[in-house]
């Protein structure tokens, strides 16, 4: 069974999805850049990106990543860590943690906890929590899913449960991919629900979202990979987003 996403990346954004993160592939360096279109005359969004992973052992990886944003005309910067560690054979731990000293639009930090567990043969169960704090306000995220592996598929479908602004929410997402080659991955996201939402500098709403994503990884030899991701994003009546995510991955 390949694991393509393992507890540690389950809160990534649709748009860095986990296929894209560099699992069980040793030490590597990635260097991305993202542009995202929005509508209603709001400015572009633009984002590069750069995350150094280092690999202790099979599933055991420990990630720090920097980028760089420009969202409705400010500019930001965020620095985080990820680690994943096997507890045993059948459960994956996780922790990641991330903040911004600037946060004008991004957060001001973010901690979160999973856990993945093989109950059964190609059977996995996720389970994590988040916490993403802005000046404001406060966003606590919860997250079940359900992975299946079969032959060169996998699916899952996950639910999403969030409290924020003195309210619950939730929504829920499918996903499904396919391997090819020895590494390559291309997969599909579709998520739905109420999800908080930035509109301006430390302005977050709860607003209806609709995602629909393609993302993949493709490995040109063993050490180079292209990692890709378009996405197209309805947040509620406050905008519309159409995005291209393009990274370069060097293994070692």
């Amino acid at each position: 069974m390949r694991r393509g996403a393992v507890a540690g990346i389950l809160f990534a954004g649709p748009l860095v999805a986990a296929w894209a993160g560099p699992v069980d592939h040793g030490d590597s360096i990635e260097v991305a850049a993202e542009h995202q279109s929005l509508s209603k005359g709001f400015a572009d969004w633009r984002e590069t990106s750069l995350r150094v992973a280092r690999a202790y052992g099979p599933r055991e990886l420990l990630s720090m990543n920097v980028r760089r944003t420009d969202r409705f005309g400010l500019d930001d910067t965020s620095a985080g860590l990820a680690y994943t560690v096997p507890l045993d054979p059948r459960f994956v731990a996780s922790m990641e943690a991330s903040f911004s000293p600037s946060h004008r639009v991004l957060p001001r930090h973010e901690l979160g906890a999973a856990i993945q567990y093989e109950f059964a043969p190609a059977w996995l169960l996720h389970g994590g929590f988040k916490t993403t704090a802005y000046d404001n306000t406060t966003v606590r995220q919860g997250l079940v899913r359900l992975e299946r592996y079969v032959s060169s598929f996998s699916w899952s479908v996950a639910w999403r449960p969030t409290q924020a602004l003195g309210t619950y929410a939730q929504g829920v997402e499918l996903r499904g991919s396919y391997y090819y080659g020895d590494k390559n991955v291309v997969g599909l996201i579709l998520a739905a629900g109420r999800e908080a939402t930035a509109i301006g500098e430390q302005r977050v709403v709860l607003a209806d979202v609709r995602t629909v994503a393609l993302t993949g990884r493709h490995w040109f030899d063993p050490a180079w990979a292209l990692t890709y991701s378009l996405e197209r994003i309805r947040q509620g009546t406050f905008y519309s987003r159409s995005g291209i995510r393009l990274g370069v991955q060097y293994s070692f």
